[in-house]
């Protein structure tokens, strides 16, 4: 099984954007999956950041546009819906807080 060192800087995504990630926190390691074979491995904690990975395949083809920009759009919603709810924690903790001064003032 031919695998190819990369540099640790690296983005295993642009390369083999089919491939999913499962992280591995008690072994330091993550893993990229396509289907199920092991495309990529990165070792991290202890480690120096390192990362293997097979290959291309044969009949590559990045990834098209449409999908790339489907996925920042979901990454990005995922990201504004966790700003607003800690936003919206956080401004009811704040009301909780003046309400409670505001009775104990009187």
């Amino acid at each position: 099984m031919p695998w190819k060192e990369g540099p640790g800087d690296a983005d295993i995504e642009k390369i083999w954007w089919a491939a999913r990630v499962l992280h591995f926190p008690k072994l330091n390691v993550s893993c990229w999956f396509d289907g199920s074979d092991l495309v990529g491995i990165e070792h991290w904690g202890f480690r120096r950041p390192q990362w293997c990975m097979k290959l291309k395949p044969a009949d590559w083809k990045p990834l098209p546009e449409v999908y790339r920009l489907a996925r920042e759009a979901e990454k990005q919603a995922a990201v504004d819906l966790f700003r607003a709810t800690s936003n919206e924690r956080f401004l009811r903790a704040t009301q909780r807080r003046q309400s409670e001064r505001e009775a104990s003032a009187v």
